[in-house]
């Protein structure tokens, strides 16, 4: 029994896929129809078998397609990878002598020594857009988006050591920028290694410069950042504590300023801001000599590494005693 008899072998209604009446499988319909979308979801179903196996009727209705508009995509069919059998002697060895050569080169690249190739990433970063923009251009406390995605495309396809390395750097650059109190170039740097692999240190010391040219939007996002990555991050809350408080959203600064002392209960400088900060919630003056000069930014400084939080344990004490006889809130960590 042949493809002929399909409309006496099909029951009426429609098909399951895009509700096209069983009578419209049929070769006469087929034939006189002229809407070459309508075929294209009949040569689908077709194709499918949900109405059952018709290779004629196919066959059919894709000759009908191509008469009407021979570049339908539905006539285009997926070849099969080539293999060796596809190609004749002479081509297949030299399709595959290219590709063990190439094998070969990149398996020599990666037994270099890391430092052999940090002088062609030196020699990519001398490459790298120029930081400053024009002062016309933008305020004077927001970075270009072009500069971030131009240097992020700059890096694709590096590997995740010299990624690593490059951000490392960056941030290393931003450190020295927020040293010199150039702290938007120092932005800048820390954007950059952001956009190469995002860090809570970069985040964090983002934030920090955001803080001292008073981006408060920008310093909250980046607490924010670092605060999902670790969700008890000191230095975050402490950060965050500060954009609030210049927000005057005085209860939610209450708020991470007492997560910092969950972790840290003899962190004084946590516990003279909460009081200065409960005292505002009150309505009362706050005791400390410099409130009547002006609002204090409350600012932890530069957190080059993890490694560095760890060097810094054995100072910390000594710190501590240090800014209990300045009373001063801006202090480094």
């Amino acid at each position: 029994m042949g493809d002929e008899s399909v409309p006496f072998l099909l029951d009426q209604g429609t098909t399951k896929t895009y509700q096209i009446p069983i009578g419209h499988l049929d070769y006469k319909f087929i034939e006189k129809c002229t809407d070459v979308k309508h075929l294209e979801k009949i040569l689908r179903v077709l194709r499918s078998g949900e109405e059952g196996c018709y290779p004629d009727l196919t066959l059919f209705c894709e000759k009908r397609i191509e008469h009407l508009d021979p570049r339908s995509r539905a006539l285009r069919r997926d070849k099969p990878a080539a293999t060796a059998s596809d190609f004749t002697a002479e081509e297949w060895e030299t399709i595959n002598g290219e590709l063990m050569s190439w094998v070969t080169e990149m398996n020599e690249d990666d037994k270099k020594p890391q430092f052999l190739r940090t002088d062609t990433l030196h020699e990519r970063q001398d490459n790298l857009p120029p930081i400053r923009c024009s002062s016309s251009c933008l305020p004077a406390n927001q970075v270009s988006p072009l500069l971030v995605v131009t240097y992020k495309y700059f890096f694709l396809g590096m590997t995740k050591k010299e990624k690593i390395f490059i951000a490392t750097r960056e941030k290393e650059k931003g450190n020295e920028a927020f040293a010199s109190g150039d702290y938007m170039e120092a932005v800048i740097y820390y954007t950059r290694s952001i956009s190469v692999i995002p860090t809570a240190a970069a985040y964090n010391n983002k934030a920090q410069a955001e803080i001292k040219l008073q981006d408060w939007d920008s310093a909250l996002q980046d607490c924010e950042k670092v605060l999902d990555m670790e969700p008890v991050n000191v230095k975050a809350l402490m950060r965050r504590a500060t954009v609030h408080n210049q927000l005057q959203n005085y209860q939610i600064a209450v708020e991470d300023l007492n997560k910092v002392l969950c972790v840290e209960p003899e962190n004084t400088i946590a516990k003279k801001y909460l009081l200065e900060i409960e005292k505002k919630l009150k309505g009362l003056k706050p005791v400390s000599e410099t409130q009547g000069k002006g609002k204090r930014i409350l600012i932890q400084d530069i957190e080059d590494s993890d490694g560095d939080e760890e060097r810094g344990e054995n100072t910390e004490e000594h710190e501590r005693s240090s800014r209990d006889k300045s009373n001063v809130m801006s202090f480094p960590i």
